[in-house]
């Protein structure tokens, strides 16, 4: 039964990601997510965010682990209005540069993962 919500929340997460990342580029967490989280909630009315949140990770082959790290740096992203071609990387040097110490916190880890 547990199998059979976490497919069902999946496959509604999927179906939503392909409909709307086709009109929206950006690299932010408020972006896509909240965008999708009324529709797969009306495909599985009792499904919790973080339920939600869990499938997104699969869905992108984000490992547990690392979803905290990733939400986090998704985050900074939109605090800096990411631009339409900027890599994460690029924006965490943006934001660095204006003050922003969690994106320096963020970018040195990045560098020192090199």
């Amino acid at each position: 039964m547990v199998q059979e919500r976490e497919d069902l929340i999946r496959h509604a997460v999927q179906r939503v990601i392909s409909v709307l990342a086709e009109e929206h580029s950006t690299v932010g967490a408020g972006g896509l997510f909240e965008l999708a989280y009324p529709l797969v909630a009306a495909d599985v009315p009792d499904a919790a965010p973080e339920e939600i949140k869990v499938a997104f990770a699969a869905v992108w082959g984000i490992a547990p682990v690392d979803r905290t790290l990733y939400e986090q740096v998704l985050a900074v992203c939109d605090r800096h209005a990411p631009g339409e071609d900027e890599t994460i990387v690029q924006i965490l040097h943006r934001a660095s540069r204006g003050g922003d110490v969690e994106a320096m916190c963020l970018l040195a880890l990045v560098k020192s993962a090199r």
